[in-house]
């Protein structure tokens, strides 16, 4: 692939055909990830699943000090000296990304593995957590090389090869994760190594395709020590830094509390939770980390009327989308938890119908704060973020420790920080480009929505079972429900979709 050619391309090209495999990858990956949820809930008890994603949560939350935000300042800089052909900056900026991910990273996986004994005792409040964090430690050393190659292919806009490294990685986890099942050797140190399976096989094709599409453009430029150059890559890379750090935080911190606080079975309660209230934002991401390098060429071409097209209809478009998933967690919260995670995490779903409301809100937010890092805002996202982790880390110690409201406090934490990350982001990207938000469409559609969950929940008795005895009848009916529900949505919308083709049809014409 010539990567001179690639930013010619037409912006339709990239939102359509690139999309498309995005989205493609995403159906036959993610799925897998709750299928793996799935096998381990269902074989393990609901205190070593508190361990496991606790600790799986804590080496996510200390990955961000991995390089001090370099792989996402590479993801920044990489088009624009694509763009401008500055061979010698691109090199350079690569191989410091890959130095400080080696250094960093191997002594904070030290840190992990010596240290695991202490974190077991004093946080997780479980002598089992040792062998997890020691098996993890090499899991955070893969991930971040990962990291490092994904940026790459971000910048390329290479939706193929970004999606086909995490399907690998998926797939081998599950490939090990039934194997441990099916010879009843799957316990959370076994699964422990399937996760570390996953990150070896993807390293293997990730680096394959490295070696055979990418490793020509390195060759074009030579690397020089510009202090200059540096200079730059850290300033931005320390504001995103910042960020990364207090993102990481907002995204984990409850889920390290509810551990230390509540215990292991409560966090494998709350760790389910987490997972289902996070299940449509997999929809919203793929795209956006698609546009991040697309809008960074009509933020340096100055095409203002694209950007603002674009953001309005990930607005309209995305809001109800999550006013979808809202609609089906109302009608089938009780059904869905059976199917999915048994009986015994029921209260998983309870905390869900909490926050299942605020969905819209969180993915309104998710989309301001992509529209931020297109932007470059980095001061602006670090303030917003600090400002609601704080929010967040109060209300939890207020509702855990002294009020003792146990995980629905976690909950209310988690709703009052989207509330106030949408608000927040919202003002910011005002000032810039107002959105036009279509509040017609939005009712319009809230009313089907409500319509068809008030029919769903008043009939399903007549077709779904409460009870764990037969899940392949309820996954049946769920399926068909399902399809009608979103058929009936798409019908609705007809006229709104077929205007959401012509606004495809004008950014395809955009070079």
């Amino acid at each position: 692939m010539d990567w001179e050619l690639l930013a010619d391309q037409p912006l339709g090209h990239k939102l359509i055909k690139k999309g498309f495999w995005l989205y493609f990858f995403m159906i036959i990956t993610v799925p897998v990830g709750y299928l793996i949820r799935v096998i381990v809930s269902n074989s393990l008890s609901i205190e070593d699943i508190g361990i496991f994603y606790s600790v799986l949560g804590f080496v996510t939350l200390v990955s961000v000090y991995h390089d001090l935000g370099l792989t996402e300042a590479l993801q920044y800089f990489l088009p624009k000296y694509r763009l401008e052909k500055k061979y010698d900056k691109y090199k350079t900026i690569f191989i410091l990304t890959l130095i400080a991910q080696v250094t960093i990273g191997c002594l904070i996986a030290c840190a992990i593995y010596f240290g695991a004994n202490r974190l077991a005792i004093n946080h997780f409040r479980s002598p089992e957590a040792v062998q997890i964090l020691r098996t993890l430690a090499f899991y955070f050393i893969g991930i971040n090389f990962i990291g490092v190659f994904t940026s790459v292919y971000n910048s390329f806009q290479d939706a193929i090869s970004l999606s086909l490294s995490e399907l690998t990685r998926m797939y081998t986890i599950l490939w090990f994760t039934l194997v441990f099942r099916l010879t009843k050797t799957l316990t959370v140190n076994t699964f422990s190594i399937a996760r570390i399976s996953g990150i070896v096989i993807c390293l293997i094709v990730i680096g394959i395709i490295f070696l055979k599409k990418y490793r020509h453009t390195l060759q074009r430029g030579k690397f020089i020590l510009s202090w200059e150059l540096i200079k730059t890559q850290l300033k931005y890379a320390l504001r995103v830094f910042l960020g990364a750090n207090i993102w990481s935080l907002l995204g984990q911190v409850d889920q390290q509390i509810v551990i230390n606080l509540l215990w292991p079975k409560a966090a494998g309660y709350y760790s389910n939770y987490f997972s289902l209230v996070s299940v449509y934002t997999l929809a919203i991401s793929p795209l956006l980390t698609m546009i991040f390098p697309i809008v960074t060429e009509l933020v340096t071409k100055k095409d203002n009327d694209k950007l603002r097209l674009l953001q309005n209809t990930l607005y309209k478009y995305f809001s109800v989308f999550a006013l979808s998933i809202w609609g089906l967690f109302l009608a089938f919260w009780p059904e869905i938890a059976g199917v999915l995670f048994g009986a015994k995490f029921l209260y998983s779903w309870a905390l869900l119908v909490y926050s299942a409301p605020f969905l819209i809100i969180n993915a309104l937010f998710i989309i301001n704060y992509g529209i931020l890092a297109w932007l470059g805002k980095v001061k602006q996202r670090v303030k917003i973020l600090g400002i609601a982790l704080l929010v967040n880390i109060v209300s939890n110690i207020l509702l855990l420790y002294y009020f003792k409201v146990w995980l629905p406090g976690a909950v209310i934490s988690t709703i009052l920080g989207w509330i106030l990350l949408w608000r927040l982001s919202l003002r910011v990207v005002n000032r810039n480009e107002k959105i036009s938000y279509d509040r017609g469409f939005f009712i319009k559609n809230l009313i089907i929505i409500t319509v068809l969950s008030i029919v769903c929940f008043t009939f399903k008795g007549n077709f779904m079972i409460n009870n764990n005895s037969d899940r392949w009848h309820n996954i049946m009916y769920l399926a068909i429900v399902f399809i009608a529900y979103y058929g009936i949505i798409g019908i609705t919308n007809s006229k709104s979709i077929h205007m959401l083709i012509k606004e495809i049809k004008v950014l395809k014409r955009s070079v």
